[in-house]
């Protein structure tokens, strides 16, 4: 364990003490429970509130590794909110320091098994997590993701593999925002768009002087992630050169500017990111030592065309992000097909566009060649009629709502298997004629 008197000096910006003591002031109200998107509210009236995997918990946790009865939070007269472990099998963690019993303020983390409980002090559905950005129900998809809650109750660090728009910046939010450094900075950072020659002052920082055009010092990416999370987006692009420099700071945990003499100790959770792994054929553009050191948890992401099951789901949710500003859309009849038979290159994120694009450039029915504009694929044939009153695209999406509730048997734990709102799932279920 490192001291604060190991360190040259203190890093953590100082405004986030005031901020965390702002936050104090006020009472946390709600609590957001990471892999799921829930969030409950407490009851202004409860003076005991427990939390565990069991039915009669007041806020029931779908954890193997969660107590029946786990923790509980324990009102006072001065709207202190105390949380009490209640001698649990695998302890309750806040901030990731094992406690008996502590003070829960606003924006602390609580660890329970391994799921994270984050402290609110107002609803925030304006502001999704980028957990609840992860939509889709696919097997390989839902696989990918509970890797990463998993992952993110430790400190190791995390390669993210997958091609470009299938979400590896998402799923690096998310995994900081659901461990106990998600009070701390998240810093990412676009390795390609990073020159070659300025890869080690990027990362580290440099003295005033170091090189041309080094007018005044400045911190680098490491210093700016402590006590946080550094995500390095396209890491095969940081130049060969420069790796063994980003191993020796991960391996010591402490970085040197360019031009400067002095060390100085830094604590980052690494995640990285990368369309290309191709270390068996010799053409990895990562070096072996470094692809031990950053892949300790390897994520693989599938591409949209390996989950076109997911389209109906992805698609609908779009068009509900969109209705505040154009209003409802709806797919046109045979749109759905064709979108299924189309590559998608670009992935979730093409699809986001072409939706948007589309939205923008309907009057009512999003038209194929409003979604897909000069690459067309031939549409296959209408399905057969058969009494059937839904359109193709309502049928895929009730298949994808029917498969997941009769799986998970309850409106909730369906919806956050395909990580879309239990109000959202409830309303389109009842649309659909599921509930």
């Amino acid at each position: 364990m490192e001291f604060l008197a190991d360190r040259d000096t203190p890093t953590v910006p100082t405004d986030r003490y005031a901020c965390m003591a702002a936050l104090r002031r006020d009472r946390v109200i709600a609590i957001r429970i990471y892999g799921s998107g829930r969030e409950v509210e407490l009851s202004p009236d409860a003076e005991r509130i427990v939390v565990g995997a069991g039915g009669a918990s007041d806020i029931q946790v779908d954890d193997p590794y969660i107590s029946a009865n786990h923790c509980e939070l324990e009102r006072r007269g001065n709207g202190r909110l105390l949380v009490r472990d209640l001698a649990s099998k695998n302890g309750t963690f806040l901030n990731g320091n094992r406690i008996e019993i502590a003070e829960l303020s606003i924006g602390a983390v609580l660890t329970v098994g391994r799921t994270g409980l984050l402290a609110l002090g107002r609803r925030s559905r304006q502001q999704p997590s980028a957990r609840e950005l992860l939509v889709g129900g696919d097997p390989a998809l839902r696989t990918a993701l509970d890797q990463a809650t998993l992952a993110a109750a430790t400190s190791c660090n995390v390669l993210v593999v997958g091609e470009t728009g299938t979400g590896k910046e998402l799923v690096a939010r998310a995994i900081h925002e659901a461990s106990p450094r998600a009070l701390g900075p998240f810093v990412p950072v676009n390795c390609g768009a990073i020159p070659a020659e300025l890869a080690e002052s990027e990362l580290f920082g440099h003295e005033r002087g170091a090189f041309t055009g080094a007018t005044t010092e400045r911190d680098g990416y490491f210093v700016q992630a402590d006590h946080g999370t550094l995500f390095l987006d396209e890491i095969g692009e940081l130049p060969r050169a420069q790796q063994p420099h980003l191993l020796r700071a991960l391996e010591s945990r402490r970085v040197r500017r360019v031009g400067g003499q002095r060390e100085r100790a830094v604590d980052i959770r690494l995640i990285s990111a990368t369309n290309r792994l191709d270390l068996e054929s010799g053409t990895s553009p990562l070096r072996t030592d470094l692809y031990h050191r950053i892949a300790t948890v390897v994520i693989d992401l599938p591409p949209l065309r390996e989950r076109l099951s997911d389209i109906p789901l992805l698609v609908d949710t779009f068009l509900a992000e969109l209705e505040p500003e154009f209003g409802r859309r709806q797919l046109a009849p045979d749109t759905l097909a064709a979108l299924a038979a189309y590559h998608w290159p670009g992935n979730v994120r093409e699809l986001r566009h072409a939706v948007h694009r589309a939205a923008a450039l309907s009057a009512n029915q999003l038209r194929l060649e409003d979604l897909l504009p000069r690459r067309l694929p031939a549409p296959p044939p209408p399905l057969p009629a058969a009494g059937d009153p839904l359109g193709r695209f309502d049928v895929a999406l009730r298949d994808v709502l029917l498969a997941a509730y009769r799986e998970h048997r309850s409106v909730r734990r369906a919806a956050a298997a395909l990580g879309i709102p239990k109000s959202t799932f409830a309303d389109r279920a009842r649309r659909l004629g599921i509930l």
